[in-house]
């Protein structure tokens, strides 16, 4: 061809490759070329090709197409075609509208996250919305792969290297996805075609790695539902006056010997129960709170070594020995069992016996705050079972047992249908000073009682607690006297109370309200052992004995409505969370990497892809298959032959090359040649 004269609008360049010369044109151009190629009878040249029946029918001269395709009539035009925007416009829309449904995604996500699954429109769930929003961002990426991968495949025809009919084929496998992306990895067509083609199979994963981006553990959260109950009773108040006299309930003294009983008889290593709260779900949670209470605790006056108060308690206790052994041999003879209690050689004596005064064991605020305070005077040595050794005190012990008011701050939870209350905080104080609550102190009150002028004596009268710090310091904890020294009197009455236990453990006689045999278990251990607790193991036995029941007579405080009434029933009653087991989303934000690696991958595939055609001035065509059954020159058309063979048929694409070749007419088509590469051929030949 004569560079110098060829007719082409384009000068000639050295340097200047020939389809370098050649511009793209715009789309309406194109199809009005495509029109008139196919319509026009008056343009189809004769020629002939196979058709599917191996018969011959009339083939479209190419030529024509390919000149309105690849070339320009002007610069002006060339320029406007180069530089318009509609032809990328669908790619760039799409890659936009991707991107509009990942943010839509992480905006959804984000108000989900940590909430309860949303309730949608006909039972619509969160994942369906994930679904359905990652279904339109793959199909968005997906848009620019395709046509993408489509451009490049023109992009790599235009070459001076060889390049096989069968190449076609494969990008066009390729932008169909699947096993096709697989073969364009696997036999390398670039570069920027391998990148496109790893973003579109990595789309398989998109939809399955998404879904795990929303998780729904189960967890106890707060419930609000109509029904929901959370409630604890304390006391803030324990009074029964209503201005003129006190007024119980029906068997509430059968209550408080209930009360203290079951703390005392209670096993000494297990703690005695707390109040049962109320809780609808099985799950629930109180803030700290405080309550009235009865606190209680055991000294060693034998360690302690008082020995006035000793002898004090010596005096009376061998007065209490006398008299148990005398009323024990009295009543044997009235039930004719007589022989029996003389016929024991020896016991354990245990007698329980209220103090007329303090003893000093505990401090002035404990004092001033005593309901109760006895002593336990026992041997934990067998005394011969006769009148003149019960005069013998030497083996004697005494241990002093006090029960006072207090506050305590508590801590309350139920968890699995199990409810736990702990006990933070204790304060035993009283904010001014007042008269004895311990009833055996008291004078004032037995004649009172007795003549029915407890009105007159006390009235409404009234002690004052301090609050515990840490819950609702606000809070008055008071205590009404008159009822609190009846209270007293009652407790008194069953902490008198002696008892002989032979060496089994078996009780031989009892003169008492039947306390002294839990003492006595504790002290000399349980039915038919005949071990010795230690020391240590006697003092926590007592000790366990007296906080439990210390506990039972609080939970006897805190639940009775008649020593609670001069307060509303909201300050005496704590109001909890109820919680139940509910699914939450759970956002695991990790999984949203692929979705947003994929839609940024592909708009660097996609401006790549149109920098390569814009630096090439290539035509952009993509994907169009008009384009791929018009490129062909007619003598390589005739050359593939037709497709009654589909074998022979990739059996030729493998061999025939394209080569590109400028008519004199600047036309830029694909031409077979024969010039495969011997390297190239002798693979071809191997996969043959």
């Amino acid at each position: 061809m004569n560079d110098k004269d060829d007719g082409s609008p384009f000068p000639s360049h050295p340097r200047v490759k020939p389809w370098q010369r050649y511009e793209r044109v715009s789309p309406q151009t194109a199809k009005q070329v495509d029109a008139a190629s196919l319509l026009n009878d008056s343009e189809r040249e004769a020629g002939s090709t196979e058709d599917l029946h191996g018969g011959r029918k009339p083939e479209m001269q190419s030529d024509g197409f390919h000149r309105m395709l690849f070339s320009q009539e002007n610069a002006e035009t060339r320029k406007k075609a180069r530089i318009h925007p509609s032809w990328w416009l669908p790619e760039i829309l799409s890659q936009v509208g991707g991107m509009v449904c990942l943010s839509a995604i992480i905006v959804i996500l984000w108000r989900a996250d940590g909430n309860p699954p949303p309730t949608l429109y006909m039972g619509v769930t969160l994942n369906t919305v994930l679904a359905f929003l990652t279904s339109l961002a793959k199909i968005a990426f997906l848009v620019p792969i395709v046509e993408g991968l489509g451009q490049l495949k023109w992009l790599w025809f235009l070459s001076r290297d060889y390049k096989p009919l069968i190449d076609l084929q494969i990008f066009d496998e390729a932008a169909r996805g699947g096993v096709g992306g697989l073969k364009l990895l696997f036999r390398f067509k670039g570069f920027l075609a391998s990148f496109g083609a790893l973003i579109m199979l990595s789309g398989l994963f998109t939809s399955t790695l998404t879904q795990q981006v929303i998780s729904y553990p189960v967890i106890t959260a707060e419930s609000h539902g109509v029904n929901d109950t959370a409630t604890v009773d304390r006391a803030t108040t324990f009074s029964a006056y209503d201005g003129n006299q006190l007024v119980f309930g029906a068997y509430d003294t059968a209550r408080e010997q209930q009360a203290v009983f079951q703390g005392a008889f209670t096993a000494p290593q297990e703690p005695a129960q707390q109040v049962r709260p109320v809780c609808s779900s099985g799950d629930c949670s109180w803030p700290l709170y405080g309550s009235l209470a009865v606190c209680g605790e055991v000294v060693n006056l034998t360690a302690q070594g008082n020995q006035t108060l000793l002898a004090t308690l010596g005096q009376n206790t061998a007065k209490r020995l006398v008299a148990q052994f005398n009323s024990s041999i009295a009543t044997a003879e009235a039930m004719g069992y007589a022989y029996y209690f003389t016929s024991v050689p020896a016991v354990f004596p245990v007698i329980s016996g209220l103090f007329d005064q303090p003893s000093g064991a505990f401090n002035a605020s404990v004092t001033a705050l005593m309901i109760s305070d006895s002593y336990i005077a026992y041997s934990d040595q067998l005394m011969n079972n006769s009148l003149s050794a019960m005069a013998d005190l030497s083996t004697i012990k005494y241990l002093e047992l006090g029960f006072w008011w207090c506050t305590k701050t508590y801590s309350t939870s139920v968890r699995a249908g199990q409810h736990t209350t702990t006990e933070i905080e204790t304060v035993s104080k009283l904010k001014e000073p007042t008269s004895p609550l311990n009833m055996p102190w008291a004078v004032d009150f037995y004649p009172c009682y007795t003549s029915g002028t407890c009105n007159a004596t006390f009235g409404g009268k009234q002690a004052q607690l301090e609050p515990p710090s840490r819950a609702d310091a606000g809070t008055n904890y008071t205590l009404h006297v008159w009822t609190e020294l009846t209270a007293s009197a009652l407790l008194a009455a069953t902490m008198f109370d002696s008892v002989f236990f032979d060496s089994r453990r078996g009780i031989v006689s009892s003169n008492g309200g039947g306390i002294a045999k839990t003492y006595a278990l504790s002290l000399l251990g349980d039915f038919q052992s005949t071990a010795l607790p230690t020391p240590e193991t006697q003092l926590g036995n007592i000790r366990g004995v007296v906080q439990n029941m210390a506990r039972a007579m609080t939970n006897l405080v805190r639940t009775m409505p008649s020593t609670r009434q001069t307060r509303p029933p909201s300050e005496n009653t704590v109001h909890g969370t109820v919680s139940t087991p509910q699914a939450f989303v759970k956002i695991n934000w990790e999984w949203t990497s692929l979705l947003a690696a994929q839609l940024a991958l592909t708009a660097v595939f996609l401006a790549l892809t149109i920098a390569r055609t814009h630096v090439a001035r290539m035509q952009v065509i993509k994907s169009s298959s008009l384009a791929t059954l018009c490129a062909l020159d007619k003598a390589t058309r005739q050359q593939v032959g037709g497709v009654h063979d589909l074998d022979a048929l990739e059996r030729k694409a493998k061999t025939l090359g394209f080569m590109e070749r400028v008519l004199d007419t600047r036309d830029l088509v694909l031409q077979a040649t024969s010039a495969m590469p011997t390297r190239k051929r002798d693979h071809v030949n191997e996969n043959r």
